[in-house]
């Protein structure tokens, strides 16, 4: 959420949740982390960090369940009220555009660029086309990026712009749990708890039913993944309206122990479930703490970090492409067996920075006058 957004969907400032909002875009670097750390590995350039010894940067992909639960939550805050209304028809048709108005512009722009620039450096540069510029670059895959079902196991591989499954996972899911939105609202504990609970048992089902046994589940099933954590969190927004919890969790000490489990569960790659109920109360903290780390996170910087978080995923996709296709001449003109320590701390700090940069780019040109082209001046944005 952005108090730009507050006149427009005349939510109250002081219900302003600000330490959400860094949170979004720390967990976005985090990804990003992630892809470069896969960027090196699947070149046979070794890792950034020793596989075999941590998860750190290897189970980064966890941190998009991060943004499915928190998702479900902010959708709870800001539509929650407003679905109720007895003028129901027209609030989700406010509702659905303005989620479409909010993430396809940029969408529809990293897989327009792609499709330009793709052939430009296939005709200009043929010796980059592998068997991972065919997958990646698959023309059949377009009209499932067009229609967002491009992680409904249309395919047998992720393409074109990567990570943009999640954002198709996101778009069907804020259909499909409309029922979940409506249905949970300020109901008792009990239907709230069995809902989030049927809901984890679905999305443990999912996961042990796949051979990795992992939540790392994109193009195949993604829509199910991202559905199942977005009505877990609507059920903690639930616990946030009651304060359930919030004695213990406003502390600056829980939220640092939070932290630190989630580092554990990383390192030591315990099972991925397992990071669902410690994110769930992340979030919780975050939303309830007015201490030490409320001040830290109201940093502008860190602030502007969350508002930008939507460009900086999908952007990182692409940078993603430039070092893949970049890294096999690199590796043969150096004759490297490894990146050495320093190059790889360069590499990230390149990488990063290229994001950011681009990020902000994006963010001001595209994203925000593509809210505004889409979106009629009395809809929702956040």
């Amino acid at each position: 959420m952005q108090p730009a957004h507050f006149s427009a969907i005349n939510l109250d400032p002081a219900r302003y949740i600000h330490s959400l909002t860094p949170l979004r875009g720390l967990a976005a670097l985090w990804v990003v982390l992630f892809h470069i750390d896969v960027s090196l590995y699947y070149r046979d350039l070794g890792a950034l960090l020793p596989r075999a010894s941590t998860g750190i940067f290897s189970q980064g992909y966890l941190w998009v369940d991060f943004f499915f639960l928190l998702s479900g939550f902010i959708i709870a805050h800001v539509y929650g009220e407003r679905l109720q209304s007895s003028n129901k028809s027209h609030a989700i048709k406010e509702y659905l555009w303005a989620r479409f108005a909010r993430i396809y512009p940029l969408h529809v722009f990293t897989l327009a660029l792609l499709v330009v620039v793709a052939p430009l450096v296939a005709y200009f540069f043929p010796a980059v086309i592998d068997g991972s510029w065919k997958t990646y670059f698959a023309w059949s895959a377009i009209p499932s990026h067009l229609l967002f079902t491009n992680a409904m196991n249309q395919h047998e591989y992720l393409s074109w712009n990567i990570v943009s499954w999640s954002i198709g996972a996101e778009w069907w899911t804020y259909l499909a749990a409309l029922g979940a939105i409506i249905g949970l609202w300020r109901k008792s504990l009990l239907i709230v708890v069995i809902g989030m609970l049927l809901s984890f048992i679905c999305l443990t089902g999912l996961v042990y039913w796949l051979p990795e046994k992992k939540l790392d589940i994109t193009f195949n099933y993604g829509f199910w993944r991202c559905l199942f954590e977005f009505i877990v969190g609507l059920g903690i927004y639930q616990f946030y309206l009651r304060h359930y919890g919030r004695f213990w969790l406003k502390r600056d000490s829980i939220f640092a122990v939070l932290l630190v489990g989630i580092a554990a569960i990383f390192h030591f790659k315990w099972a991925d479930l397992i990071v669902i109920p410690i994110f769930s109360l992340l979030i919780l903290s975050a939303a309830y703490n007015q201490g030490v780390f409320f001040t830290i996170l109201q940093k502008p910087f860190l602030q502007y970090l969350g508002t930008i978080s939507y460009s900086i995923y999908l952007i990182h996709g692409l940078w993603f492409f430039v070092f893949w296709f970049s890294f096999p001449f690199i590796k043969e003109s150096y004759e490297l067996a490894q990146l050495p320590l320093l190059a790889k701390c360069g590499y990230v700090l390149v990488f990063v920075a290229a994001t950011l940069v681009s990020a902000h780019f994006s963010y001001r040109y595209i994203e925000v006058p593509g809210r505004r082209w889409f979106r009629p001046q009395s809809f929702t944005s956040v």
